[in-house]
């Protein structure tokens, strides 16, 4: 699969805002198991097209504000000869389609696709069935906001479809057995691509393409815990710059992972890369990370041969650009003994008013936490750094251990690094401490949007 081919097939597929709008006389019938429909245009900026003009109909319910979008649902549209078998535009309105069936959609030779959201924002795309549909199960263009999970899209000509658009999470999806790719993001920047599966697709698992000019390559979308297996390529990069692919799982493609001209800045790091026939092409392999920069640990490979004498799960020699390939899959899921010291979070830790005995091993980490949106906005970006000063003696805390959280406190997954200095017994005392209460500031740095920011506070801990 020559670059050139693979780009041109989805160029043939990719939808524009310059659809023609065709104006349907729709019929609705009742059925058991929900509703069936003609094709579905629902445009907010035109009066005969607009949500309110739908809201009559059986299938819709809700009010379009975020605590009552409204909402699709058992929807069957199975159409052909039409360019589509739903189109939304033009709408902020909160929306939801969920549990319903597009088919058939699309005319052979045009650019057209089953759902097709152009220029919306805060919708929904739930648990519904695309397939058999020319061009794209379904097409995000130009939208905000926009969530897609848990939907089935087979034997489209694209699973999903996302194009110059941002902040479109795209999740726990199964696009499988379509005729070019599973999902494509084109030009589109921001997104977030997790836990899908993408296998049995004639072209590549996951394609990010630029579809315009050098300054729109798509950037800062995040490629995450997805299965991508038996594809022509896992995941296929063409001019896509700044993207982070992390913890997949891409095995048995004829490309593993294929980066065109024009890919730069990407970061591949704890993905299984597993018996595909080729296993990685870069044309420029200096200018992406086949590593994750400051943790310091890459991929693993199946046909990696080299050893770990020093038992760090670290390959003592690079794997082509790879230059700490993991010797063992998933490895990254466990804890060293340090990290499983550091994270249990030791109660005799300096700081907050807590109690510290002189004659055990003590602490002082503090961390920072980049959460996903946080990455795809280019904020709170390592490297990170922490500092104290004990009685104007500086001590920066040059130990660190990394750790990836799936579940957060703010509902998405994110990367910490926690700073960390271990104290012996006695140290505190044979360094001048005397027992009873003691201050100490500290400073905490990050850049933020590629700004220096600096957190600093006084704190306390009584020495027993």
């Amino acid at each position: 699969m020559s670059k050139k081919v693979l780009k041109m097939s989805l160029l043939l597929v990719a939808l524009s805002l310059s659809i023609i709008i065709p104006i349907f006389a729709v019929s609705v019938s009742a059925k058991k198991e929900g509703y069936t429909s003609g094709p579905v245009y629902i445009n907010d900026a035109l009066p005969w097209a607009s949500w309110e003009y739908w809201s009559a109909q059986p299938w819709l319910e809700g009010s379009g504000t975020e605590e009552a979008p409204y909402v699709i649902k058992d929807l069957v549209i199975d159409v052909s000869g039409s360019q589509f078998a739903m189109m939304i535009q033009d709408s902020n309105a909160h929306f939801k389609i969920m549990k319903s069936t597009f088919s058939n959609g699309g005319i052979e030779g045009e650019r057209t696709a089953g759902l097709v959201l152009v220029n919306t924002q805060n919708g929904v795309i739930f648990k519904n069935t695309f397939v058999n549909n020319v061009g794209a199960g379904i097409a995000v263009i130009g939208c905000l906001n926009v969530k897609v999970q848990k939907n089935l899209c087979s034997e489209n000509g694209v699973g999903i479809y996302i194009e110059w658009g941002m902040y479109t999470s795209i999740k726990q999806n199964d696009c499988n057995n379509n005729f070019d790719s599973g999902i494509v993001i084109a030009s589109a920047h921001k997104n977030i691509i997790e836990k899908n599966d993408c296998y049995g697709n004639a072209g590549a698992g996951i394609s990010l393409i630029n579809v315009g000019e050098p300054e729109h390559s798509p950037k800062d979308n995040i490629i995450y815990a997805n299965t991508i297996e038996n594809n022509n390529a896992g995941v296929y990069s063409d001019d896509a710059d700044i993207n982070d692919i992390l913890r997949n799982t891409i095995a048995g493609n004829f490309y593993g992972i294929l980066f065109g001209s024009g890919s730069e800045g990407n970061t591949v790091y704890h993905n299984n890369i597993i018996d595909n026939i080729v296993q990685k092409v870069d044309f420029q392999p200096w200018m992406n990370n086949w590593h994750h920069p400051y943790m310091n640990e890459g991929n693993f490979w199946s046909d990696y041969t080299g050893m770990d004498e020093d038992e760090d799960g670290i390959g003592d020699i690079p794997h082509g650009q790879d230059v700490y390939p993991i010797m063992e899959k998933n490895s990254w899921e466990y804890r060293t003994p340090i990290e499983e010291e550091i994270f249990s979070g030791p109660s005799n830790r300096l700081g907050a008013d807590r109690i510290v005995r002189a004659n055990e091993t003590s602490y002082i980490f503090y961390g920072v936490m980049q959460l996903f949106s946080e990455r795809v906005n280019g904020e709170a970006y390592p490297p990170y750094s922490v500092t104290a000063w004990f009685y104007g003696v500086e001590v920066v805390l040059e130990d660190s251990v990394w750790e990836f959280r799936e579940e957060t406190n703010y509902d998405e997954p994110g990367l910490v690094q926690l700073l960390y200095m271990k104290i012996p017994p006695y140290y505190l005392l044979e360094a001048g401490l005397t027992y009873g209460y003691h201050e100490y500031y500290v400073e905490i740095s990050w850049y933020n949007s590629g700004e220096l920011i600096v957190f600093g506070f006084t704190t306390g801990f009584t020495l027993i």
